[in-house]
């Protein structure tokens, strides 16, 4: 990267510890075998008293090549319906992530269109920061 150009970095903030906070990294891997024609949950998490969780992605794959949808809400108010094939990557700035408060919970529900039983998997990163 040349140095002396604005045009990189021109609008972000770089990042920066803040005093009096602290964030800790949230990757989850999880996997969930599916029927056929089968809506189910696939992750859920409460976030704890006293933090926020910011996401950056939500990435969703399986060997399944039909048409499937994954479902993200959040306290039971969805957030976005996505439809996909094999795999699919929901991202967010880095700069604007999903933020989910202290005591909401994180609800992602996968659909498989497909005749026949597929193995999803699910990925969620994000931080989890503690508020002061």
């Amino acid at each position: 990267m040349a140095t002396g150009r604005r045009d990189y970095t021109w609008g972000f903030l770089n990042e920066a510890a803040v005093e009096g906070r602290y964030t800790q990294s949230f990757i989850v891997h999880t996997p969930l075998v599916l029927a056929a024609n089968t809506l189910a949950d696939i992750y859920l998490y409460t976030v704890p008293a006293g933090y926020r969780l910011a996401i950056n992605l939500i990435g969703i794959s399986t060997n399944s090549r039909v048409v499937n949808t994954l479902h993200v809400l959040v306290a039971t108010v969805s957030k976005t319906v996505s439809y996909f094939s094999d795999n699919y990557n929901l991202l967010f700035s880095d700069q604007n992530p999903l933020y989910i408060t202290a005591g909401q919970i994180l609800n992602i529900k996968v659909k498989n269109s497909d005749e026949a039983t597929y193995t999803f998997y699910v990925h969620v990163v994000g931080a989890l920061e503690q508020l002061t």
